[in-house]
């Protein structure tokens, strides 16, 4: 690396002190996303005590970390506002302590591109920066993008123990306003414990998954169990919101070729990925998944081109009306 790109970079780097003196009453701040959450500059937002930071607007399409406490949400300093109902944010809305925002996944970039929501601010994890000055977005991309060309101040978060991922996800330095180093360590997820009965839910799922389907995955145990029975299948395609270890499963095992997908067609389609350290160390650089914005891989348009698309959603109970109508389409397919 010729020193005076390295030094470009390097002089951008500040402490995360420095930028809390740059936020204003009002603003709104866009914060990267689950695993993409950058928790060094959300702590010291929580925990600064600076008279001028006052009214200030969080916006979060995901909240899986600890960094947003609800001891400081109960302030007049913050409020955060979110897409996404579950994980940590569930019992916070539930109290009114969090703006839960009804909206399409995929109409999101469309409204911050608008100004419909608006954003001052946008805190963003990135890898550091290769030789040619180019950041990863690693393994959360959603709407950083855009959050990031509304932005009046753009403050990137370098994370040596991301990923470095390929997509849409490269980011030069000169975009960023100011760099901090990361002193957190991403978030992590173990893995699923599955049980018998997950195990044999998933058994009767996969039975009725035929090779070359497209598949959309979701965390939790049913899809854990249901990758060790759809990595003796053939030819799937993944085109999922989320890419955990499971999913890693079954890419690595070869039975999803993607080969049959009419879009990204050789690659697993996803905007976020997480789970344990395994699968960080295995995306980083890994050719085989793309990361793609929400309104790539979230629009219906998008989804509907793949042939045989197949999406399983979890469910709390099923009533008997419901597995008689299941017994009876299993019973009337040929063979």
């Amino acid at each position: 690396m010729r020193n005076g790109r390295k030094s470009e970079w390097q002089n951008k780097i500040v402490n995360p002190a420095q930028v809390m003196k740059k936020l204003e009453p009002g603003m709104s701040i866009f914060l990267g996303t689950g695993v993409g959450e950058p928790r060094t500059l959300v702590k010291h937002l929580m925990s600064t005590d600076s008279a001028h930071l006052k009214d200030l607007e969080l916006i979060q399409l995901v909240s899986l970390g600890d960094a947003i406490s609800v001891e400081a949400l109960n302030t007049n300093a913050y409020r955060l506002k979110t897409f996404f109902s579950g994980w940590v944010a569930g019992e916070a809305i539930t109290a009114g302590q969090v703006d839960l925002i009804p909206s399409s996944f995929s109409r999101i970039p469309k409204y911050i591109e608008s100004g419909r929501i608006r954003i001052d601010v946008a805190f963003i994890q990135i890898t550091p920066p290769d030789e040619a000055g180019y950041c990863s977005l690693g393994v959360a991309v959603d709407v950083s993008r855009q959050a990031m060309e509304q932005a009046s101040l753009v403050v990137g978060e370098i994370n040596f123990d991301i990923p470095t991922t390929f997509g849409d996800t490269f980011v030069h330095v000169s975009d960023f306003d100011y760099l901090v180093r990361s002193t957190e360590k991403p978030i992590y997820f173990c893995r699923w414990p599955v049980d018998d009965i997950f195990d044999q839910v998933a058994a009767n799922v996969a039975s009725v998954i035929e090779d070359g389907s497209c598949l959309a995955f979701s965390p939790g145990p049913l899809f854990e169990a249901l990758s060790r029975h759809l990595v003796r299948k053939q030819n799937l395609g993944i085109h999922t919101p989320f890419f955990t270890d499971a999913v890693m499963d079954i890419v690595k095992s070869g039975a999803a070729t993607n080969r049959q997908k009419k879009i990204f067609r050789g690659k697993s389609l996803t905007s976020y990925a997480f789970g344990t350290p395994d699968l960080m160390t295995w995306l980083n650089r890994n050719p085989l998944v793309e990361f793609q914005g929400i309104d790539k891989v979230f629009t219906p348009a998008q989804i509907g081109q793949n042939p045989g698309f197949v999406a399983v959603l979890p469910a709390r109970k099923v009533g008997p009306h419901c597995t008689a109508f299941w017994q009876r389409q299993r019973n009337s397919r040929p063979g």
